[in-house]
């Protein structure tokens, strides 16, 4: 069995970008919170293309819900620390589940107690 991983918004769109190999990926079982869905889409100035390449792209990743669990958890998490509440969910997420997030953005989630971390660097 493989190591799941949650993947950030940030990884997802180096890869749809073709500014990270997905093939780094091979040795996981790969996960994004939904969250992260709403992430990737909200971006401005995506082109119909980008749209098609992310739709696809998500189609083999498997998209985790916001649960009862992760929602208090990212409650308890925006109580001691002022970050954005969608990185709290993530974060929370990949806690909840007992997975490593991984992400460009390390020091968004750094001070997290408890949240492993992986980071790969970008393929250009």
């Amino acid at each position: 069995m493989q190591k799941l991983l949650l993947l950030d918004s940030n990884i997802i769109i180096g890869i749809a970008n073709n500014q990270i190999d997905a093939s780094l990926f091979d040795d996981f079982d790969i996960a994004i919170s939904v969250v992260t869905v709403m992430e990737v889409y909200a971006l401005a100035g995506m082109s119909e293309r980008e749209e098609t390449t992310i739709d696809e792209l998500l189609r083999y990743i498997t998209t985790v819900p916001i649960t009862a669990r992760i929602a208090k958890r990212a409650g308890l998490l925006t109580r001691t620390k002022r970050k954005r509440s969608a990185d709290f969910l993530i974060a929370a997420t990949a806690l909840e589940l007992h997975i490593p997030l991984c992400t460009h953005n390390l020091k968004d989630f750094r001070n997290i107690t408890g949240l492993e971390l992986v980071s790969f660097d970008l393929i250009t």
